[in-house]
């Protein structure tokens, strides 16, 4: 018997879970819910957060609405469906409805998302270059608060765009990722996408040769030094030898020797 509840209360919880539908929705959009209902309504109730939004009794209570989602809110007495404008992240949480007095098993768990941020693609390390045998690239940076995330990569102008991983791993072979020029990348949610602007490959440009810059890097602070130093010890000690010599040629008449 304990054996057989258990399993009912299994079944039940698993049923619930799976009619519970996530709905997400744009921060400061529209939410709309259909319970799926094709009777003619005579009693309708929603709540949100187990708070009442919407009551209805045909010939008995008129259409009425509560709570902190009155003045954004509209019910079709036909379809059942909420309408809620203007939503906020604090609307976050479940909206159950009851139709002629049944408590229908679909409820709506509403969670507010953004709008996507602008993407780019971020190549690391950042010395990647020729010379490296493999770096990867990034979609933009971490996102929150947006939902779930597709990415899609396209490489070069022309290939088609494939969906992956946030991140891939190129690879500086014949045949993989050297011959493309560019590297695109593409995130989606579920109300916008962002396209990134081209990344050239950092496998196509000339082998580093940093000697050049290295050798003007320590040539020209020792010159700057060398020229500084100079300058210290004529205006210390051999301006004022000078500067004194002039003065011992001047004679006790206070005129000086030509």
């Amino acid at each position: 018997m304990a054996v057989k509840f258990v399993l009912s209360f299994l079944i039940l919880m698993a049923l619930q879970a799976a009619a519970e539908d996530v709905t997400y929705f744009e921060i400061g959009g529209t939410l709309t819910l259909n319970p799926m209902f094709s009777e003619a309504i005579t009693m309708l109730t929603w709540k949100h957060k187990a708070n009442i939004v919407a009551e209805y009794i045909k010939d008995s209570v008129p259409l009425e609405y509560l709570g902190d989602l009155k003045g954004r809110t509209n019910v079709n007495l036909t379809t059942g469906v909420l309408t809620v404008k203007d939503m906020r992240k604090s609307d976050d949480g479940q909206f159950t409805v009851e139709i002629n007095n049944r408590v229908l098993p679909v409820s709506f768990n509403a969670v507010g998302i953004e709008k996507l941020p602008p993407v780019e693609v971020i190549v690391r390390p950042l010395t990647c270059n020729s010379d490296a045998l493999s770096c990867t690239v990034s979609c933009g940076t971490n996102f929150t608060g947006v939902g779930p995330v597709q990415y899609f990569w396209k490489k070069g102008e022309t290939e088609m765009w494939k969906e992956d991983e946030k991140t891939i791993t190129i690879k500086n072979e014949e045949g993989k990722d050297r011959g493309f020029t560019t590297f695109t990348c593409k995130a989606k949610n579920l109300i916008g996408e962002k396209e990134s602007s081209p990344a050239v490959n950092p496998f196509t440009g000339k082998k580093s040769d940093n000697t050049g810059a290295v050798a003007a890097g320590i040539v020209v602070p020792l010159a700057i030094l060398s020229a500084a130093g100079g300058w210290f010890i004529y205006k210390k000690y051999i301006k004022k030898d000078e500067s004194s010599a002039q003065a011992g040629q001047v004679d006790s008449e206070g005129q000086c020797r030509v």
